[in-house]
């Protein structure tokens, strides 16, 4: 019986190249429009893309993640360049959580930065509105007297 088999050898078949997608493919699974992620492409969100030969963008099939992480990055407030630099990480670094980690903290700081200041505001203008109508001696309304006198508190900016 074995020696019928070595007549007819298992042929292995050769690793399947990676698929890739044209842009309106990509469009399609991604919820973006071809002209979105020619824009992103443009800039360089994507790194290097391969070209047909009729000179097609190409994008692999991890494209369709890095919208995704595009989507949710720029939600969360990080600019172009910061999810640019998120998917270089991911598409490079051998330990990309640090990179991702080090990119989240740094936005939360931020954020918390802004919310306090932002808390800030609120407060001053609940307290200038709460100030009665009438008129100062200097700019002829009590809320602005109040205003500047509560900006006061605010951080100077340069």
């Amino acid at each position: 019986m074995s020696a019928v088999l070595d007549f007819y050898p298992t042929v292995t078949p050769a690793p399947a190249a990676p698929r890739l997608l044209k842009i309106g493919q990509l469009a399609a699974r991604s919820g973006l429009t071809a002209r979105n992620l020619r824009f992103y492409a443009d800039a360089g969100v994507f790194g290097d893309l391969p070209r047909s030969p009729k000179g097609y963008r190409l994008f692999p099939m991890e494209a369709i993640q890095w919208v995704r992480v595009l989507k949710a990055s720029q939600a969360a407030g990080f600019s172009l360049d910061e999810v640019q630099e998120l998917l270089r990480a991911l598409r490079q670094d051998s330990a990309p959580c640090a990179h991702v980690r080090d990119a989240l903290g740094g936005k939360l700081r931020v954020l918390e930065g802004r919310l306090a200041e932002i808390q800030l505001l609120v407060e001053i203008l609940r307290i200038t509105l709460g100030t009665p109508d009438g008129q100062s001696s200097v700019l002829g309304c009590n809320l602005m007297e109040t205003l500047l006198a509560e900006a006061e508190r605010l951080p100077q900016r340069a």
